[in-house]
């Protein structure tokens, strides 16, 4: 179970760089999402997919192996932390590149997000976790909530998405990161 610990820390930083790269490399403008820009050419899709293919069940391993059961969260957690999972990998298969494709795959990454929200609301009622750290999983929350709202009112259109995007999954990992290793 303990093999299980640094996979996260693994997955976060494969993750990083691998969105960094794409950001870098394949920059489209600030105003699109990481989807968005590798939606432009056929091997940045295939990148994106193979990037998520190793990250997502790093991060499963992570959190269902050594973190839940180490902090003592609730079933729920596993529960949105693997809805999340699944829905985001559906993502990378139904790439934004017009048409229905754009439809379902903006209500998946949609989805995806949205449950990291009660899962990080579960990170609450452990008894595991020191209230110093549950005040920043809360400024955690508001921070999430206020970028679903902001994206959400100028109709899934922002002139930072990409910078918002970013800060929502930095929002979502800091915490955990601060729980597991600190």
């Amino acid at each position: 179970m303990t093999d299980y610990k640094y996979l996260g820390l693994l997955a976060i930083v494969i993750l990083i760089f691998g969105l960094a790269f794409v950001a870098l490399k394949w920059s489209e403008g600030r105003h699109l999402s990481f989807s968005q820009h590798v939606a432009k050419r056929k091997h940045r899709i295939i990148y994106y997919n193979l990037l998520f293919t190793i990250v997502l069940p790093l991060l499963l391993l992570f959190f269902l192996g050594w973190f839940a059961p180490t902090f003592h969260l609730s079933y729920w957690f596993g529960v949105f932390i693997v809805a999340s999972s699944v829905t985001q990998y559906a993502c990378t298969l139904i790439p934004e590149v017009g048409g229905w494709k754009t439809h379902y795959h903006r209500l998946l990454a949609g989805i995806s997000a949205i449950f990291l929200i009660p899962a990080l609301l579960t990170l609450l009622s452990s008894n595991y976790i020191e209230t110093g750290i549950k005040i920043v999983v809360l400024v955690s929350l508001v921070i999430m909530l206020g970028i679903i709202y902001s994206i959400s009112k100028n109709k899934g259109q922002h002139q930072q998405f990409l910078l918002l995007q970013s800060i929502y999954f930095a929002a979502f990992f800091v915490p955990i990161l601060l729980i597991a290793y600190i």
